[in-house]
């Protein structure tokens, strides 16, 4: 698989990560997300092919830069509620993965050599460049299907009623999911949207629990910070581990390559002087049962680089 096959193929995950967002039916979400997968497994296998073939080679250290077609990260773009946890969480893996993200050269493509909307330049060695957009794809397939609960069999009537309450689904939403895994059928969707409401109602008091009544973007964007805090966590633990195990010397080789990468970013991109973003206070409410969720979802995702594994329970996630 040469450069230009390798791009197609990374083209392909994430228009399928965008249809999978995009769709309004879980069915076919489920199967955006899956052939998402298998093509990210597929590239695992090519990458690890080319790993192997490039053992022993000299020049395997040696930067090269890469496009990143970022418009995830944006508003505008396939996921707004999570733009903003996706840019964080590339940024994250990045560092994991000891890549360094051009950030005074958003929208602009090395390989035209101008201006590209929704474009940034990453400069790693082609391995670590390979780990990080497999890592990266793999985390935001698992954000994007954990951010949609599904009706879990193993949850009681009332419980997965407030699943998707807690998710900030309107009644409506609810009642056309629910029919779907066989609640409430025989009456109409407005029927069972009231019986549903009323249901939650009735058992939240009994069971001295607060009524809900999240925006769905609020459940979202929350979700998304502490799914993001709690894997930039278990980054640094796992380079802190690395570092003991291996001794310092691996650790000072992995720093001579960030200083690496920094130095042929300088000599690549000599104009340093690019715009800060100003500091936005986000005055936006918070929603804590959300963010803890996401944390949960974070401390169990897949990291492994085996994307068809998928989150660690994916079906129960999110819920």
């Amino acid at each position: 698989m040469n450069a230009n096959q390798k791009d197609d193929l990374l083209r392909k995950i994430a228009g399928l990560l965008a249809k999978a967002e995009s769709t309004e039916f879980e069915g076919e979400r489920d199967v955006f997300l899956a052939k998402a997968d298998e093509l990210m497994m597929k590239y695992s296998i090519e990458l690890w092919e080319l790993e192997q073939a490039n053992q022993g080679r000299i020049d395997q250290r040696q930067p090269v830069i890469r496009d990143f077609d970022y418009n995830w990260a944006f508003e505008s773009g396939p996921f707004p509620e999570i733009a903003d946890a996706l840019w964080t969480l590339f940024n994250s893996v990045a560092r994991h993965a000891n890549c360094v993200i051009v950030f005074h050269k958003q929208h602009y493509s090395h390989e035209k050599g101008g201006y590209a909307s929704g474009m940034v330049p990453v400069i790693g060695t082609e391995s670590d460049l390979g780990y990080m957009t497999l890592l990266f794809s793999s985390l935001m397939t698992q954000l994007v299907a954990a951010v949609h609960p599904k009706v879990d069999t193993n949850k009681g009537y009332e419980e997965n009623l407030r699943t998707f309450r807690e998710a900030g689904w309107g009644w409506l939403e609810v009642a056309k999911v629910m029919q779907e895994a066989g609640y409430d059928l025989g009456m109409t969707v407005s029927d069972a949207r009231h019986k549903e409401a009323h249901a939650y109602r009735r058992w939240c008091k009994r069971m001295g629990i607060d009524q809900n009544y999240a925006h769905f973007k609020t459940y979202r964007r929350n979700f998304g910070y502490g799914f993001v805090s709690a894997l930039d966590t278990r980054f640094r633990e796992m380079r802190s581990e690395q570092a003991q195990k291996l001794g310092t010397g691996m650790e000072l080789a992995l720093r001579d390559q960030r200083e690496i990468n920094r130095e042929f970013m300088f000599a690549q991109f000599p104009d340093m002087g690019g715009r800060r973003g100003a500091v936005v206070k986000d005055n936006r409410k918070f929603d804590s049962a959300a963010y803890s969720g996401g944390s949960a979802a974070g401390k169990s995702a897949n990291i492994s680089v085996h994307p068809a594994k998928g989150v660690k329970g994916r079906k129960s996630l999110g819920k």
